[in-house]
């Protein structure tokens, strides 16, 4: 009883963190277009460090601390926001690079010798600065929780992604419009607890890997028996079909990543060899589905699914264009975090403009880039470089919690390779993801073999 009593504070502390994460993957998919339920996910963010800092005075017990490269990791990526938001004087903001457009409107009210941040979209930088903290807090607290409250999160993790699919095929029944969360969505296709199909489908592929490690810790307990590997599969072909609903070109590429990924996290585990005939079943169910896809490529359904992969008409060629020319106008200061359609604008060619409002440049380094500059191209290969650090420790110090490493370089490939064509970390609901990949990976980088931190109490 009295280890269980001074276990409980930290227990408490993993209930919260999943509590979180749920609410932001279910509430966190709309994007600045949604504004409210943004602020849903962070008021409950705020909640949630009220929470842990009173059982943190409230208890005796001792808290894991954070690892030093994930707060120089968390101090990277706040102070570029906090720095974009100090104002500065005229003389200063006005010689900076892509300023004229701003310095001559401010001219014709008067305002040109006021002090300005050197972000041109300061409330926009802020609301990104508030987005970014949730992300941030979340890999923090994830890098102290022990191993069961670990597994806790992922199977949470796994469980939302199924209950996602499940959505999403009611709303894929149902028609246009209904059972979406936003009102700004894409209707014809399934999104899930998303407006974007592109969010949806990193959720999805993130559950299967999730739905993967969940089925290894049931093997760490006991033996799996046909019934496992059953459900399993099932499972498994359910996400799979709702990636392919969600009609993201991307993750539908993104798919063979994700199963490659869960067959690493089952060898890893080493069960890969007794769920032989279980992989063999699933990779049989997949090309079927391939198969059939093709066959019925008439159905309308399947048709628009495949019809999207004809990138003649593709947009993003041009807008990347556009952004790199943007990017030299403001380089190497950058435009400021959020700004990007205020930056864009005034880059765009004639000949591209349609009815269509550039919202993202659908390339997220590119965006960074245009926003952060130089700074943010800095922050880039100095946060590459720690979570490699920190995934080369996970795998040294934890061999017996590879699956659950792997899991979490997992996520950060889905995203990372998504980032290519699309925004991913700019939906707070993918952003914590992120967190908690980053938050794993710390946590088991500090790990003794037997579970213990190694710099301080369980």
């Amino acid at each position: 009883m009295r280890g269980l009593k001074h276990r409980l504070p930290e227990t408490r502390r993993g209930l919260l963190v999943a509590a979180f994460v749920a609410v932001a993957l279910v509430l966190g998919g709309g994007g600045t277009p949604s504004a409210i339920a943004e602020i849903v996910v962070q008021l409950a963010f705020a909640g949630a460090i009220i929470l842990w800092i009173w059982w943190a005075r409230d208890s005796g017990a001792g808290v894991r601390r954070v690892p030093r490269l994930l707060i120089a990791l968390a101090g990277l990526i706040i102070v570029l926001p906090i720095l974009q938001l100090i104002p500065l004087p005229p003389s200063l903001w006005q010689s900076l690079p892509g300023r004229d457009l701003v310095a001559d409107a401010l001219a014709q009210v008067d305002e040109a010798q006021s002090w300005r941040a050197l972000s041109v979209a300061p409330f926009a930088t802020l609301a990104a600065l508030l987005a970014m903290l949730t992300a941030v807090g979340t890999m923090l607290a994830v890098s102290t929780l022990d191993r069961k409250d670990q597994r806790f999160l992922i199977a949470l993790i796994a469980a939302l992604a199924l209950a996602g699919a499940a959505l999403g095929v009611i709303q894929m029944a149902s028609g246009p419009g209904a059972f979406r969360l936003y009102e700004i969505s894409h209707d014809y296709w399934l999104t899930a607890f998303y407006a974007n199909r592109n969010a949806a489908v990193d959720f999805l592929l993130i559950g299967m890997m999730a739905l993967t490690v969940w089925l290894t810790s049931v093997a760490r307990r006991r033996p799996l028996v046909r019934s496992d590997i059953g459900i399993f599969a099932i499972l498994q072909v359910f996400l799979l079909l709702a990636v392919v609903l969600t009609g993201s070109r991307a993750g539908i590429a993104l798919l063979p990543l994700a199963l490659l990924m869960q067959f690493a996290i089952l060898r890893v585990a080493g069960v890969a060899r007794e769920l032989s005939n279980g992989i063999a079943a699933v990779g049989g169910l997949v090309a079927l589905v391939a198969a059939g896809a093709l066959a019925f490529a008439g159905n309308a359904r399947i048709g628009a699914v495949l019809a999207r992969f004809d990138a003649s008409g593709d947009t993003r060629f041009d807008l990347w264009q556009d952004t790199l020319t943007a990017i030299g106008d403001f380089w190497p200061v950058g435009s400021g975090l959020g700004s990007f359609s205020r930056a864009f604008l005034p880059s765009e060619r004639f000949a591209v403009i349609d009815e269509r409002f550039p919202n993202r440049a659908h390339n997220d380094y590119l965006e960074f880039l245009l926003e952060a500059g130089l700074f943010g191209a800095a922050i880039l290969l100095a946060a590459a470089t720690l979570l490699s650090i920190l995934a080369r420790k996970a795998w040294q110090t934890s061999p017996e919690r590879r699956p659950t490493t792997v899991f979490a370089l997992g996520i950060l490939m889905v995203i990372g390779l998504h980032s290519l064509v699309d925004y991913p970390l700019r939906t707070m609901a993918l952003a914590c993801l992120a967190g908690v990949a980053a938050g794993l990976l710390g946590g088991l980088a500090r790990e003794e073999p037997d579970g213990r931190a190694m710099d301080g109490k369980q």
